[in-house]
């Protein structure tokens, strides 16, 4: 399973888990990254994902970063299947786990002792959740943490920054625009979009305060660039006036970002990180009311990897400052004892765990349970020491004191994304549950009817989890499932009814595609009529299919012409492609809707070329009509010119399109690009491979490239990623021409009549498409605004050799 990596808005690349996992434990990834793959609804954690997966043996990671919430300790669940996978009962082992930690703690009193050890996995799953008056959500939560960043950030600007008047207007817009993109809160429409302002205030020689350059710099867009100005903004700190908190968070998230010397500097990175931080609790940029935000940065958010490494000064700088934060100082001294805890323990199979590694791990654990308890007995009213609890009981007790800890945690938070997904994880068979119990659980989430939160598309996430379980394919689903549909269908008409105007229509959106897959076409085109038949295109990507016409087509299937439509559906799919053309000929626009007419020219446009190309002809690969019809526009803004050649204006990440043609998995493509404009020299043009959407992860690149990191170059990789194989070349500043090959899953490509690959394996993705196979235009943009234009491209279908 390979996953799409994304950091603060920028995308790192694409990743087989195994090697995501050997970067969390190395340290280079922090948990907190986000990460999709093809067939999940959503963006998760990559800790929840690790989490969630069964290696054979992978040293211990900790929780990840919320978004107002982020997620549990993938440690104890990657614990529970090296157990299994050594043949050695989990459940025997856990239960002499949980009798010791269990005696550790027995004078602890009401809370330290599992409440419901008896209980059935349905029975925990299938309890109402309960709330008060009091239970807080991520909207009051994210209130909290936006007033926080402006007084760090924009507050602190105007207090204590470098304000020149040249660029002074510009940097505070930029601070309370990216707050408000990140928080809520008031937008500045009249400027530009965060990543553009952001580089031009980096590369103005008057914007140099140091706080500015922290925001602009993990809003960049390209990595390199990312940390040249986190490097700018860590030395500028230096001799500045800020207070400690922005001092913190810049240099941790320079340690986080660093790609060279790594070995050297994370060290001095992180004792400068520890004492910024002291310097945050001393100066009054961190106060005693700012202790749970602090908590959750430290546990579960982007400092999450600097606690798990230097965890003991940390907990030793909050002690110092005494009874003012007490609280934040037992949450943090027990998720200490749970990382001691897997450290005594070791990350070998169980089998090979000794005596006094398994003493050490209960008794950390037991020391966790101790501090954890207290914290919540201290502040019932925030979920985070509750939450860590349901961490220690996956550990060492069972599903029922896990479910005693979630009800505190959303007692809390009712939609505390961590609770609900901790209580998924050990739900799951391998560790107490049941798919019965899983799917329970989901409609437990649904029949809150709090549709003002989260918490009843938690429902999702169980089906997600169950099609993991059920290993299926990226593409098939099971929203269709007699004991699926109806809590999916209840969910969406809860949103649906619960909501207005532009969030409503995205509701409508995904409603939409759900029933389409789940073959409720009915609905599908109640909700897509409701929508003028044109969905939020976000919502039709990530499915594991191509749905970018699904508004059209639904409009097609449901008029005048509905039956000819179908059989010409048919006829496509068995491979008729001469029955499916004929009928689509046939069928009269003027009995047709606006939508149905779009439809159907995109088959037309579709089959005429698939036709030629199974009849192994050249093919003309660029659009022919001006509004390119037969192709999707991912990224950029494309032109058709007079001669044929197509120009594309690449946005801040690049241009990226794909044609709707299936191309099936073994062709050649030949053709020319231009470079039209480049603001600093520096190019990229080539191919995409898959389905090339840019939100999945399901195809490769081939792309010819120019730029200061890696000069000229020729690429083959997943998605625009660093996973990838690279080819030094002269290339021409103006004009370049290739003749690429892709056949037998190898490739081999020319570049100005000079071979740079011969059957070459590209980087392996376990998720490109074979039965879906598209073929694109695009390249990633290195920070700069190009132009690229297209001509003489063509294409055929080759043999499998």
């Amino acid at each position: 399973m390979n996953y799409h990596l994304n950091h603060n808005g920028q995308d790192l690349g694409i990743f087989p888990l195994s090697e995501l996992r050997q970067r969390r434990a190395a340290g280079e990834l922090t948990g907190a990254e986000f990460v999709w793959c093809e067939g999940m609804a959503g963006w998760q954690t990559l800790e929840f994902i690790l989490q969630q997966s069964t290696p054979p043996k992978v040293a211990p990671a900790s929780a990840p970063k919320s978004n107002s919430n982020r997620i549990i300790a993938a440690v104890l669940a990657v614990g529970a299947v090296l157990f299994i996978l050594a043949g050695i009962s989990t459940a025997l082992v856990l239960k002499r786990v949980m009798h010791r930690a269990q005696a550790a703690v027995a004078a602890e009193g009401e809370s330290s002792e599992p409440a419901s050890g008896s209980a059935s996995a349905m029975e925990a799953a299938s309890r109402p959740v309960e709330t008060n008056p009091e239970t807080y959500t991520v909207k009051q939560v994210t209130e909290r943490n936006r007033d926080f960043r402006v007084r760090q950030y924009v507050e602190g600007y105007r207090e204590r920054g470098e304000r020149n008047p040249a660029t002074d207007a510009l940097a505070l817009g930029y601070l309370e625009n990216w707050i408000a993109d990140n928080y809520g809160g008031p937008v500045n429409t009249n400027l530009p979009q965060l990543a553009i302002l952001g580089n031009q205030l980096a590369t103005n020689a008057a914007c140099t305060d140091p706080l500015v350059l922290t925001a602009v710099a993990v809003e960049s867009v390209e990595l390199h660039e990312s940390i040249q100005r986190l490097e700018r903004a860590v030395r500028g700190f230096e001799n500045s006036k800020h207070l400690g908190y922005p001092k913190f968070y810049a240099t941790v998230m320079l340690r986080n970002k660093l790609i060279q010397n790594r070995n050297e500097r994370i060290p001095v990175l992180d004792a400068l990180a520890v004492q910024r931080l002291k310097e945050a609790l001393a100066d009054g940029s961190i106060t005693a009311a700012d202790q749970d935000t602090i908590g959750e940065i430290l546990i579960s958010g982007w400092a999450n990897n600097f606690f798990e490494r230097n965890g003991d000064a940390v907990v030793a700088a909050v002690v110092e400052r005494g009874k003012p934060l007490a609280w934040l100082a037992l949450v943090l001294g027990g998720e200490l004892e749970i990382n001691n805890a897997w450290r005594a323990r070791g990350t070998g199979y169980a089998g090979s765990v000794s005596e006094a590694g398994w003493k050490g791990f209960s008794e950390h654990l037991g020391e966790a349970r101790k501090q954890l308890t207290k914290a919540w007995q201290m502040r019932r009213t925030a979920p985070l020491a509750a939450c860590r609890m349901m961490t220690v009981a996956l550990g060492d007790s069972d599903i029922g004191e896990m479910r005693l800890w979630f009800d505190r945690t959303v007692a809390a938070q009712v939609d505390y994304a961590g609770a609900w997904n901790e209580m998924r994880w050990g739900l799951r068979p391998r560790w107490y549950g049941t798919p019965g119990a899983m799917l329970a659980f989901g409609a437990t989430a649904v029949n809150t009817h709090r549709f003002d939160t989260d918490v009843p598309r938690k429902l999702f996430d169980v089906i997600a989890d169950l099609e993991t379980e059920l290993n299926l394919p990226a593409g098939q689903h099971i929203y269709g499932r007699a004991d699926v549909w109806p809590q999916v269908q209840e969910m969406y008409e809860g949103y649906v009814a619960a909501t207005t105007d532009e969030t409503q229509r995205g509701w409508r959106s995904t409603y939409a595609v759900v029933a389409y897959l789940a073959g409720k076409n009915d609905i599908a085109c109640q909700q897509l009529a409701a929508l003028n038949w044109a969905p939020n295109y976000g919502s039709l990507t990530g499915w594991g299919r191509d749905l970018s016409l699904l508004g059209p087509e639904m409009a097609a299937r449901t008029s005048d012409q509905a039956t000819q439509v179908a059989q010409a559906e048919a006829q496509r799919q068995t491979g008729d492609l001469a029955g499916a053309l004929k009928l689509y000929q046939e069928i009269p626009a003027t009995n047709l809707s606006p939508a149905a007419q779009i439809f159907v020219g995109e088959r037309l446009a579709a089959l005429t070329m698939e036709s030629r190309l199974q009849a192994g002809e050249w093919v003309n690969f660029l659009p022919t009509t001006t509004n390119l019809t037969g192709w999707q526009v991912e990224r950029g803004q494309c032109r058709l010119l007079p001669d044929g050649a197509l120009e594309v204006q690449a946005d801040q990440n690049g241009h990226l399109l794909y044609s709707r043609v299936r191309m099936g998995t073994d062709f050649e493509v030949t053709g020319k690009f231009e470079v039209v404009r480049s603001s600093d020299q520096a190019f990229q043009a080539g191919l995409a491979l898959g389905l090339p959407q840019w939100e999945n992860q399901n195809w490769l690149a081939f792309r010819i490239k120019r730029n200061t990191n890696e000069g000229d170059v020729a690429s083959v990789s997943k998605h625009w990623t660093v996973q990838r194989i690279l080819s030094p070349l002269p290339l021409d500043s103006r004009v370049n021409s290739f003749l690429f090959r892709f056949q037998d899953g190898k490739v081999t490509a020319s570049i100005n009549g000079h071979e740079v690959f011969r059957n070459v394996a590209p980087p392996k993705n376990s998720l490109l498409a074979t039965d879906d196979f598209r073929l694109g235009l695009g390249a990633f943009n290195d920070s700069n605004a190009t132009t690229i234009r297209y001509a003489n491209l063509q294409v055929r279908q080759l043999s499998k050799r």
